[in-house]
Order: structure tokens, then sequence, then C-alpha cells
């Protein structure tokens, strides 16, 4: 979970450094500013998937190894 969070959190800061870096600099082509953040955005979601399924996963198994689930 921790490594998940982190990553979560450095893909949404960098994709507000982005938004504004492009803002005020205007350093990117619309477009491909556009792809950059859906990029961002996608990386962000399955980052954040996959820990929460990793998350699951380990409590569930710590709770079957403590009997509270079969």
């Amino acid at each position: 979970m921790k490594y998940g969070s982190i990553v979560c959190t450095a893909l949404f800061i960098l994709g507000v450094v982005l938004s504004l870096l492009q803002l005020w600099l205007g350093l990117f082509d619309p477009g491909l500013f556009v792809k950059i953040l859906i990029t961002i955005a996608a990386f962000f979601f399955v980052a954040l998937a996959v820990t929460l399924v990793f998350k699951e996963y380990l409590s569930e198994k710590e709770m079957k190894k403590k009997g509270f689930i079969d």
C-alpha cells in the first residue's frame, strides 16, 4: 500500500505541475498535452486499482490466517 500511495501521489503531482507549466509557459501543443494528461490519469487509475486489489488480497489473507474467515 505504501508504494502505491507514493506512485499515485507522484502521478498526481506530475499532472498538476505539467498543467501549471502548460498554463503559464505553453510548453506543449494542446493535442499533445491532452494526450499526456490522459496517459498520466490512466497510469494513476491503474496504480490505484492495483494498490487497492493488493491491499484487499493481503487483508483477506491475514484474516484467513487468523481464522476470522474460511
